[in-house]
């Protein structure tokens, strides 16, 4: 027993009522309320409305293991807990009082829970499958399981904006800004993506805009940033980059990030950052206003077209500064333009509606994941053996929201199937 399945079952009433709840001071109690769940500090539950003996109540309840634990929280000496109507607990070992010496009524649940609660609550938390309910999701309602993925896919967007409000503050509300370090994030993928969004924040987008038309100094720009540049080259175009970088280096004053930031160990070649910075300075440079261009675009396939760019003609026979290679095209797959979709566009585009309360760009931007095909990785393989119906981006981003933030911490009563398993 813990005390947040004591509250799970308090707020949801699974307690067994065939045997009638009695105060410990033998007064019967109706919950017709069991109150709001308090997610502050304070009480647990506020504004509940309880009936003992004949007089009704309204105001907050406690819950606890044991009785005791109330001085064992020193609640006693807290005058927000001076208003409480009952105390709820699974024990009931010691009297306990409030801080201005009154009493309160105490219900003892420990003879009113059901056993096959209990049970199931503690195979989950013990599971050692993929998800705790993994044997039981099968039981589960489709319009439970449906449910429960909407909140996840509206928790994922949130949680994926908060990013973009803190580089709102940091960059006075320039949107293409933020859209220019959402973007080059994305290109760093999972691996590479801090480095990448250091590049960006390192090399303001104003000194790229100055330099648009000229591929060979924004690449000088970017290479040099990312601290790739100071070293020894043989080839002429690499040492044509750091010239110019130099020049421009100390025209902007700028600083590099660090060279050892970026990984290029188990990576193919082709998702080098050498490579993802070649196809981002090429983006940069034909892809003036971006990020009005996105927010405008009607279909996804408008959204698409902007990515449908290649790699000057040095990367076509490189994949680093150093070594040539077999001549090869390097254009952005559309695998990798959808996951740019999925982790840059959709939450600014998300966020950029709901902060400027225009609920059109929220609702584009989740029919965009409507749109775009079902993403496939370690995880959602092992969803696909358990729930075989995700058909596009927008259930898959719910999936992993619910995999990471509730099955694996096995946050089973914050979940409406964990909660529908328990009280079936």
């Amino acid at each position: 027993m813990t005390e947040n399945l004591l509250q799970f079952i308090w707020q949801h009433r699974l307690y067994d009522t065939a045997i009638p709840l009695l105060t410990t001071d033998g007064e019967p109690i109706i919950v017709l309320n069991p109150g709001f769940k308090n997610t502050h500090a304070g009480t647990d539950f506020l504004e509940a409305k309880i009936k003992i003996s004949n007089t009704i109540w309204v105001g907050n309840v406690e819950i606890h293991i044991k009785s005791s634990d109330w001085n064992k929280h020193k609640h006693e000496e807290n005058e927000a807990y001076g208003k409480i109507i009952l105390h709820v607990v699974y024990h009931n070992d010691a009297p306990v009082k409030t801080y201005n010496n009154t009493s309160f009524c105490t219900l003892a649940l420990h003879a009113h829970l059901p056993i096959s609660v209990l049970n199931k609550y503690e195979l989950m938390m013990q599971s050692s499958l993929f998800i705790p309910c993994a044997n039981n999701l099968s039981m589960v309602k489709s319009i439970t399981i449906q449910t429960q993925l909407q909140r996840m896919l509206a928790e994922r967007l949130e949680e994926k904006s908060t990013r973009i409000v803190h580089l709102l503050k940091q960059n006075q509300q320039d949107w293409q800004h933020v859209m220019y370090v959402q973007l080059a994030r994305g290109f760093g993928l999972h691996i590479n993506q801090d480095a990448f969004e250091q590049l960006a924040i390192q090399t303001p987008l104003k000194v790229i805009a100055k330099h648009q038309f000229n591929l060979l100094q924004i690449e000088a720009l970017l290479f040099g940033q990312a601290g790739l540049l100071d070293e020894y080259f043989d080839e002429a175009y690499p040492l044509l980059l750091q010239q110019e970088y130099l020049y421009l280096k100390k025209l902007y004053q700028l600083q590099p990030i660090a060279k050892h930031a970026w990984k290029f160990l188990r990576l193919r070649p082709a998702n080098f950052p050498t490579i993802r910075i070649a196809q981002f300075a090429k983006l940069m440079m034909q892809s003036a206003g971006l990020f009005s261009k996105i927010m405008s675009a009607d279909t996804l396939k408008d959204i698409e077209q902007l990515f449908h760019i290649d790699v000057s003609g040095f990367w076509l026979t490189h994949f680093t500064l150093y070594e040539p290679s077999v001549p090869r095209k390097k254009a952005l797959g559309k695998s990798f333009i959808h996951t740019l979709i999925i982790n840059a566009i959709i939450p600014t585009m998300y966020m950029y509606g709901k902060l400027q309360g225009n609920e059109s760009y929220c609702t584009k931007a989740i029919e965009l994941l409507q749109q775009l095909p079902a993403e496939n990785n370690h995880i959602l393989t092992r969803w696909q053996a358990l729930y075989p119906h995700a058909q596009h981006a927008a259930d898959t981003q719910a999936l992993l929201q619910l995999y990471n933030k509730y099955c694996d911490a096995k946050k089973c009563l914050a979940c409406s199937i964990g909660y529908e398993i328990l009280k079936q």
